[in-house]
Formats: structure tokens, C-alpha cells, sequence
């Protein structure tokens, strides 16, 4: 009976140090190609359309910032799915930040979402 190999314990320290890290990496790598492909979509005002302040967290609709008019286009910043409703983040007429929940007011987003 030997003394245990120190090369293997120093692979196993290595690996067991390098996943987390890769585990972390993909995440950021993944979460940044999700925004990356939200931000190819456009929106467009069917009817007048509330934007709310700030990004959407939830369904939060209390803090109306502006309408946009029917026909007005809009870039998207961020998709997000909640468990009542989806909000999309845009970029106001004047270049604020605000954003829009589905189903109040009347939006066409291009490409379609799945």
C-alpha cells in the first residue's frame, strides 16, 4: 500500500475548482445571448399604447409614463416572461426606458414571439 498520488490530488482540486466557473461562464454566456436576441425585435403600436417607468418587474402598470400613438415603432430592449403576463422593455419616443405590459393597449412585435 502506497502513499496516495499527489497528482491526483491535485487534478481532482483543479477539476473541482474549474466547474463552478465553467458553470458560471455559461450562464453569463447564456444570459447575455437571450438579451442579445430580445433586442432584435421591434414593436408596434396597433392602438394607443401606455409605456410604464422603468424596466418591468411583474405586472406593474401604477406608473404610466407616456402613450405611444398607433403606427409608432419601438425598439426592444428586454423580454420578460412573468407568471401573470409578459412585459418588453423599449426605448420611449424621447429615449427613456420604460415598458410595455402585454395586453394593455394594442402591440405587434416583430419578429413574432414564440
Amino acid at each position: 500500500m502506497g502513499l496516495p498520488n499527489k497528482n491526483a490530488n491535485r487534478r481532482t482540486i483543479v477539476f473541482a475548482s474549474a466547474l463552478p466557473v465553467f458553470i458560471g461562464a455559461m450562464t453569463l454566456v447564456l444570459g447575455a445571448n437571450d438579451v442579445r436576441m430580445d433586442r432584435k425585435h421591434t414593436l408596434t403600436a396597433n392602438e394607443p399604447t401606455p409605456i410604464f417607468a422603468g424596466s418591468g418587474h411583474g405586472c406593474d402598470t401604477r406608473q404610466q409614463m407616456t402613450v405611444v400613438q398607433r403606427g409608432a415603432v419601438l425598439s426592444v430592449r428586454r423580454i420578460r416572461y412573468w407568471k401573470d403576463c409578459a412585459t418588453i422593455d423599449v426605448n420611449s419616443p424621447d429615449s427613456q426606458l420604460g415598458h410595455i405590459v402585454l395586453g394593455v393597449g394594442a402591440v405587434e412585435v416583430q419578429p413574432p414571439l414564440p
